[in-house]
């Protein structure tokens, strides 16, 4: 009895424990000839009244493995119904890399997401200090996570003017440009048209670019992947399919 609980807890710690790079991820994909999709488990979105998906962690993640997704996002705040149990569910589902979104701005978060399993961070910069931001991402490439940092309209010029030691955290970090504006919760594809040519040339070559919110179909994924994205976080228009695995493989298929 005793050895079954212990042969179960140390696969389930050995598991946890696995580093996996979102990064890698994404350049497999592209290498393969495949749109780097990161999917996302999200309960419900940021739209007051918005009412839960009603799906298992668990189920989501595997079908957006058996879709193709190269990587997985975990929206783990309580005020859009997530948890740090999510987190840690898909992470013992599925063999992808997955990402913990949340509003992260503690050392004890970086730590609580590596327990519970997170190969990256979210990073808002909207809401950190470009010092704090980088002392974060750091803190997070030592325990052998990546960080995606979050930028828009308001908070690229933090990244650029600021003596933030991007050539210091780029081997493990993202950048994600969100078209939403976090004030109004408007979408307009258009930000990340208008802020990927600004950064990009500012950017080591080994930053990634990840276009975030309001991808709803075939369309807007082409939008953003011909603007310069080299992946797309998709939350809201897979976790409302009829058929979650089905919409993975039309947004990882588009050409």
């Amino acid at each position: 009895m005793v050895e079954e609980i212990l042969k179960r807890k140390r696969e389930t710690i050995k598991k946890l424990k696995q580093r996996r790079s979102i990064k890698e991820a994404i350049l497999e994909s592209k290498k393969a000839g495949k749109r780097a999709i990161i999917a996302e488990v999200k309960r419900r979105g940021v739209k007051e009244g918005e009412e839960e998906v009603d799906i298992e962690a668990a189920e989501a993640a595997n079908q957006m493995d058996k879709g193709g997704a190269c990587a997985l996002s975990v929206l783990t705040d309580a005020a859009f119904s997530g948890s740090l149990e999510d987190l840690k569910t898909v992470k013992l589902s599925v063999d992808l890399p997955v990402l913990r979104k949340d509003f992260i701005f503690d050392d004890f978060q970086v730590y609580e997401s590596y327990a519970y399993g997170a190969n990256a961070i979210l990073l808002i910069a909207r809401f950190l200090s470009a010092e704090r931001l980088n002392e974060l991402a750091k803190k997070a490439s030592l325990l052998g996570m990546e960080a995606l940092v979050e930028i828009d309209r308001e908070s690229k010029d933090k990244i650029f003017d600021a003596d933030l030691d991007l050539m210091g955290i780029s081997s493990s970090s993202l950048i994600g440009i969100n078209n939403r504006d976090l004030n109004t919760f408007e979408v307009n594809l258009a930000t990340f048209e208008q802020i990927a040519p600004e950064v990009k040339p500012e950017l080591p070559a080994d930053v990634l670019l990840v276009a975030l919110s309001g991808i709803n179909g075939k369309e807007d994924a082409r939008r953003m992947f011909d603007a310069g994205a080299d992946a797309l976080l998709v939350g809201t228009s897979i976790m409302n399919a009829e058929d979650v695995e089905e919409k993975v493989k039309d947004f990882v298929s588009i050409y």
